[in-house]
């Protein structure tokens, strides 16, 4: 059996996807920087490990050789994509190209999934809703602007590439609160659960009815809703009130999504907002009584 090829597999999410694509029966191969921590995938059975830089050409044909498809997730993020352009569009931009060149040589038949950002669409805050894939992208960051700059270059090059444009992701995890949130309070902001984000990637690899298009990847209706009642459902869940958050002053990447053709295709969205929010609270509950 081919394996699928996740690129990025030795990180948070990589793992994830590593875990569910074995779950479905797939022979998986990693792509990783030889520095990623291989904790929970060496020595298991149907896990391959190739260790490389997506920056180096014979190290991606090395990863990509006699693969049934890909999964790109090997990606600078922000922050640390925002501190070096260059850097970050050679991995993000050159280092994806470079992915397509070696899969069309490879295998031209295989699906690869792109893991993109909604956050390409730029400030959307004054338009209409939801938001849909035909919608103009424009980068506020580095980070959005180098994922435009790769979907533009595997549309030329890849005809069978999946694009997701993936929303904000929640983890129903306590993390410190940011300084400041990444949007306005009275911003619409629909984010999407870890665990369907994975589901997506996953039904889309395997999916031939998925192959050359674009999707968004969020949350779903329960899911809509402002910054300020966001954050106010997580500060009250940590009992701390809401006059202590601090929101960004102009708009950011937030919005609503047009996702009824990716739940149609790819039956990710499992997880409601409310259902988040009890995974949050019994998390939160769970480590107060250690």
């Amino acid at each position: 059996m081919r394996p699928i090829l996740v690129t990025g597999g030795a990180g948070s999410a990589g793992k994830l996807v590593v875990q569910r694509l074995r779950q479905e029966n797939c022979t998986v191969r990693v792509f990783d920087l030889p520095s990623m921590n291989y904790t929970d995938l060496e020595g298991r059975e149907g896990i391959e490990i190739v260790r490389g830089d997506i920056t180096k050409l014979t190290d991606v044909y090395q990863a990509v050789a006699g693969v049934s498809a890909v999964v790109h997730l090997a990606a600078l993020l922000p922050p640390a994509s925002e501190r070096r352009r260059e850097l970050t569009f050679a991995v993000n931009v050159e280092g994806t190209s470079r992915l397509a060149e070696a899969l069309m040589q490879s295998n031209p038949n295989a699906a690869l999934v792109f893991t993109s950002s909604v956050s390409t669409y730029g400030n959307t805050m004054d338009e209409k809703l939801p938001v849909t894939v035909t919608h103009s992208q424009q980068a506020l960051d580095i980070y959005a602007e180098s994922k435009i700059a790769a979907e533009k270059s595997l549309k030329e090059s890849c005809p069978n590439a999946i694009i997701l444009r993936i929303s904000g992701i929640s983890v129903p995890s306590v993390q410190s609160p940011p300084d400041i949130w990444p949007f306005m309070a009275d911003q619409r902001i629909e984010f999407v659960h870890r665990n369907d984000v994975v589901t997506a990637i996953c039904a889309a690899v395997t999916n031939e009815a998925a192959k050359g298009k674009v999707f968004n990847i969020a949350g779903g209706l329960t899911w809509r809703t402002t910054g300020r009642a966001y954050v106010k459902d997580y500060f009250d869940l940590l009992g701390v009130p809401i006059e202590e958050a601090q929101f960004q002053d102009e708009p950011g990447w937030c919005d609503w999504y047009d996702t009824e053709e990716s739940q149609r295709v790819l039956r990710y969205q499992q997880t409601s907002y409310q259902a988040y929010l009890q995974q949050l609270s019994n998390e939160i509950q769970q480590m107060m009584s250690e």
